[in-house]
């Protein structure tokens, strides 16, 4: 009599695996249509808060690559290129230099009677002029192009504008009128879209940092910005606390056109879809609940035969959980696809905020069956039978 006793435990768990089994590959439970209706349902509002978060990553780039986060301190003769170079060691600095203009101009000797306006710059601003058309991506170790990366050659930087004529690129040498050489150690762009004028036609050489003559500007490029940067930046000015009314400094972005101020951080959080891990969970419980409980009369049926409550919840959420798994593959596709389609940093904080939509749906799918099996009720049998 106990030797029976011992094997039904066993038997429910095999019998429970048995009519699962023949629920999904005969269609009992419609698990294809389920499975491709949650995959719908995850790539519709994975895809919207993936839209949603490329828009605010263009919009950043674009604001970043106008100059918006590139800080000029000016204070003619009265900044201190070393001070201002080290800069760049604040969290958040991506690039530091002080600039200045040279009274003299170079002459090309193809082109003997045009000047090109000649500007002394510190090493730290040739990585500034050299990253002011690129956006966040270089930040987060994205690839740019060869003539958008910082040079660590010796030599000139000619921009687009001065460069054009000669079709001149980085590593080349162009012969002077007074008959010297000078090295091209890279190309900039200074696109006319509203930051400082004065550099769309200019070159710039690098000169050491603790030169005796004063630099007439310090540029910063921070981004994310930089709490209190403002205050930092005048750490590289000297003589400020007895300058006079018409000699004080002047603290100014390079390019205003996108905006004064841009706060990624706030937009990315105040988005609409961020609640759309909350919808998918929403919704799917309401597909699990649904699909489920129009097995009702299934359910009770089955509670009347004698089924256990607790073989059939596990039956029902071993259905579910397979159709729910497929519907999630059908929808990978789209995770891979932006894991695919940009850098490590970028694919990975981004495909981690997706995966939200996928795992709520999943949970929502199960809570949704888990109600609807508890809500079934073997005593309503005749009257599921009766509304069937």
């Amino acid at each position: 009599m106990n030797e029976p006793g011992r094997h039904r435990p066993y038997m429910r768990f095999t019998g429970m695996l048995g009519e699962a089994w023949r629920d999904l590959i005969t269609g009992t439970g419609h698990a294809c249509a389920l499975a491709a209706g949650l995959a719908c349902l995850i790539v519709l509002l994975a895809g919207v808060d993936w839209l949603t978060i490329s828009g605010i990553q263009k919009q950043t780039d674009e604001y970043v690559a106008s100059g918006g986060s590139t800080w000029i301190l000016e204070y003619p003769n009265h900044i201190d290129g070393a001070a201002c170079d080290r800069l760049v060691s604040l969290n958040g600095v991506e690039a530091a230099g002080a600039v200045r203009q040279s009274e003299s101009k170079l002459v090309f000797a193809a082109l003997p009677s045009t000047s090109v306006p000649l500007y002394e710059i510190t090493p730290g601003a040739a990585d500034v002029f050299m990253l002011g058309t690129t956006g966040t991506q270089w930040a987060s170790g994205g690839s740019q192009g060869s003539e958008s990366e910082p040079s660590d050659r010796e030599g000139v930087l000619l921009s687009g504008e001065a460069a054009k004529p000669f079709r001149v690129q980085s590593g080349r040498s162009l012969a002077l009128e007074d008959g010297r050489s000078l090295d091209v150690a890279g190309v900039f762009d200074w696109p006319d879209d509203g930051r400082k004028s004065g550099f769309s036609y200019a070159a710039l050489t690098p000169v050491p940092v603790d030169s005796s003559v004063a630099f007439d500007q310090c540029w910063v490029r921070a981004w994310p910005q930089t709490r209190n940067l403002e205050s930092l930046l005048r750490l590289a000015g000297n003589g400020m606390a007895g300058a006079t009314a018409a000699e004080r400094p002047q603290i100014y972005k390079l390019n205003t056109a996108k905006g004064g101020e841009l706060d990624s951080a706030v937009l990315f959080e105040s988005r609409p879809t961020a609640y759309a891990p909350w919808i998918a969970l929403a919704a799917a419980l309401a597909l699990g609940f649904i699909a489920t409980r129009m097995r009702k009369l299934e359910m009770a049926s089955a509670l009347h035969c004698g089924v256990p409550k607790t073989a059939l919840l596990a039956q029902i959420m071993l259905e579910t959980i397979t159709w729910s798994i497929a519907g999630m593959v059908l929808a990978s596709p789209l995770l891979a696809w932006i894991w695919l389609n940009g850098n490590t940093a970028e694919a990975a904080a981004l495909t981690n905020t997706l995966l939200r939509v996928p795992i709520a749906a999943l949970l929502g799918v199960l809570l949704g069956a888990f109600l609807a099996v508890l809500l079934t009720r073997e005593s309503h049998l005749l009257t599921y039978f009766k509304n069937r």
